[in-house]
């Protein structure tokens, strides 16, 4: 049975000591008014250019102790963000990949070293969110190899089980209302506007009681697959999304790249 009403949890993307400060202390901000404990996704090495907004930040790994002190569950995202590899991922929803496609021993290597450069940071790494949506089942076997059982990524409308991995779908990229499920809302710092900060406030504000988080998840559900309906379901969400994405593209200028 899907939750109802529905439930929210945070997901912040694209963390590292060199990401845009802009808006990060109005996201902080809102998590501490509210007592969130949102997702926090931080590349361990990052060497994306488009990461590279500001000289690297001597507080950042400092902060995010703290975040997951308070309650913020850290995720892997990715090694060092690159995304050269045209892989199939399991969540089909970009072109381009860090990880899919890319072989098994290789990936072993980066997950290995990236979940080292947090743990060395004091942060301990629950979860796994893949940059552009990008990992197969090699890396699968390498998350399970350093005891990461928990992807943040898929459009179902609940958590559940696959490929021995528990899933929190993440399906929303700006806040919206729902009316039963489970939805993930995902915000960039590098990215984000006065104006998406200013939404977010307002919808945290207005749904304050509804918001979860990894930890409570993981105590109330029944880790168990989706039933075919709900595969249905995923299916169509799925190609919904890759049709809006596409006619982003499509709007972009000579030049522009679709992320």
């Amino acid at each position: 049975m899907l939750p109802t009403p529905a439930q929210y949890l945070l997901r912040i993307d694209d963390l590292c000591p060199t990401m845009a400060a802009g808006r990060w202390p109005a996201l902080t901000s809102i998590i501490g008014e509210f007592r969130l404990r949102p997702i926090l996704a931080v590349v361990p090495e990052n060497r994306d250019p488009d990461l590279c907004r500001q000289n690297s930040d001597p507080h950042f790994w400092q902060e995010m102790r703290a975040l997951q002190e308070q309650g913020a569950t850290i995720a892997l995202h990715g090694y060092t963000h690159l995304c050269a590899s045209r892989g199939r991922s399991l969540v089909r929803l970009s072109r381009f990949s860090e990880f899919a496609g890319v072989c098994g021993g290789v990936q072993r290597n980066w997950i290995r070293r990236g979940v080292d450069r947090l743990r060395a940071e004091g942060l301990q790494p629950v979860a796994w969110v893949a940059p552009r949506h990008g990992f197969d089942r090699e890396t699968i076997v390498a998350l399970r190899e350093e005891g990461i059982r928990v992807i943040s990524d898929g459009l179902a409308r609940r958590p559940f089980v696959r490929e021995g991995m528990f899933w929190i779908p993440q399906q929303l990229w700006t806040p919206a209302e729902r009316r039963r499920g489970v939805w993930t809302i995902c915000i960039h710092p590098n990215t984000a506007t006065v104006e998406d900060t200013g939404q977010l406030r307002a919808f945290v504000r207005a749904y304050a009681d509804r918001f979860t988080c990894v930890e409570e998840i993981l105590e109330k559900w029944d880790q168990r697959p989706l039933t075919f309906g709900e595969r249905m379901c995923e299916g169509w969400a799925l190609q919904r999304q890759c049709a809006r994405q596409l006619r982003k593209r499509m709007r972009l200028p000579a030049g522009g790249s679709f992320r």
